[in-house]
């Protein structure tokens, strides 16, 4: 571990997954981990199924600085989810860990693999999470292990139908319960098609392929995906920078479908999922099982920016980049972390300024913005948070009108101010 830490310094890494397996089962390393994690500012979140969270064990890793848990909870229903999981008695061993971990402060997100078998499960799951203090549930599309000959023809498969209940009865229960929703694998925009109405879910793409994510495994070999079984190499034969050196073809578009190289979403959506279109048809290259096609968008993804940020903007206001945002520079432009895993690039001369200003403790306004749409970059900027008000009185009234977490990064878009 100590190996591990060093090795992601020294590659300017912002955030770090520590997951499993069952990462509590090795838990002396986990809190170790976490301890020298935060030590070098560091941010991190925890995987894990709860199901050996003690008041203890949580109260330990509180105490190293960690705050957020994603676990999984596949059903509201005991018996569908201990099935799902094969284990008997998970269900409520999980439900356990989730209020350890609440009572605690750990902030706890929660997140059902969705398929044949539980598709129908949302609503009620989505309602039982926001009574026990969840903050945020996700619907993910479950991926078939490529070891799997036919997945079409199991309980695994998810058809483009009841994809479309999935997050429809997601959006409801968001409506009645005031829970944060989300998902963990993106599902093609063309299957949406009606991108205000699925505006939740346009964003996530493929991280693999933005290529801002790597997957260490204990014993060192790496991979772009979670899904995938190929090694790029192990980091301690050849460091982690030579094994993203190595995922080049996920970076480079070598992976995208030929049939969506013409739409104006492929930065945003990256074709799908990718290992998705491997287990079914054992290309990298292929479509994604859910693929309709372009022609299917009827209904367009706008960014409303909210009034409050046009009127601060309008009457000069002054905002300032916070102490907590980083940089690291790549080949001719930069990636920003504005928190835990939400990076996305920036055009080099906007991040040089906005670093000097940082460092400078100089604020910024229109009257002072670069660039060749000054007011656009501006917007999008404080959309994102990586510009705040200096004012605090104006920075409480934006306090609901910025993006939080991992969202579309509005650079990746077409038109992206309605």
């Amino acid at each position: 571990m100590d190996r591990l830490v060093e090795m992601i310094r020294r590659n300017n890494v912002f955030h770090v997954v520590l997951t499993g397996g069952e990462p509590f089962l090795n838990f002396d390393v986990l809190e170790y981990a976490l301890k020298e994690f935060h030590a070098l500012g560091i941010s991190t979140s925890v995987n894990s199924n709860l199901m050996l969270a003690t008041p203890d064990k949580i109260q330990r890793l509180r105490n190293t600085g960690l705050d957020h848990v994603l676990t999984s909870l596949n059903s509201h229903n005991p018996e569908v989810n201990d099935y799902m999981v094969n284990k008997k008695g998970a269900f409520f061993r999980i439900i356990q860990g989730i209020k350890t971990a609440i009572d605690k402060g750990v902030r706890v997100s929660a997140n059902m693999i969705i398929c044949r078998t539980n598709k129908d499960h949302i609503y009620e799951t989505t309602k039982l999470c926001s009574e026990i203090g969840v903050q945020k549930i996700f619907a993910t599309r479950l991926v078939p292990s490529i070891n799997v000959e036919n997945p079409s023809e199991t309980d695994l498969q998810l058809d483009r139908e009841d994809a479309l209940n999935a997050i429809d009865n997601l959006l409801s229960a968001q409506k009645h319960f005031g829970i944060e929703i989300g998902i963990l694998i993106g599902y093609p925009l063309c299957l949406l098609g009606n991108l205000d109405k699925y505006r939740e879910f346009v964003g996530r793409g493929c991280p693999a392929q933005r290529g801002n994510r790597m997957v260490i495994n204990a014993d060192g070999e790496t991979h772009a995906c979670t899904h995938e079984s190929n090694s790029y190499g192990n980091v301690f034969d050849i460091g982690i920078k030579k094994a993203f050196e190595n995922m080049l073809r996920w970076h480079d578009g070598s992976f995208l479908y030929q049939g969506c190289k013409d739409c104006e979403y492929i930065n945003v959506c990256g074709s799908g999922c990718r290992s998705a279109a491997f287990s079914y048809f054992n290309k990298m290259d292929e479509k994604d099982p859910l693929f309709i096609g372009r022609a299917n968008i009827k209904h367009h993804y706008r960014i409303d920016i909210p009034s409050e940020i046009n009127t601060l903007i309008d009457r000069n206001e002054s905002f300032a980049v916070p102490e907590t945002i980083r940089f690291r520079p790549e080949k001719g432009f930069y990636t920003i972390n504005i928190r835990w895993a939400n990076a996305y690039t920036i055009d080099k001369n906007i991040a040089d300024f906005l670093r000097n200003k940082q460092s400078a403790g100089k604020t910024i306004s229109l009257g002072n913005m670069i660039g060749k749409n000054p007011r656009d970059d501006l917007i999008k900027l404080i959309f994102k948070e990586a510009l705040v008000p200096a004012d605090p009185l104006s920075r409480t009234s934006l306090k609901n009108c910025v993006k939080k977490g991992c969202s579309v990064n509005p650079y990746d878009l077409p038109d992206v101010f309605s």
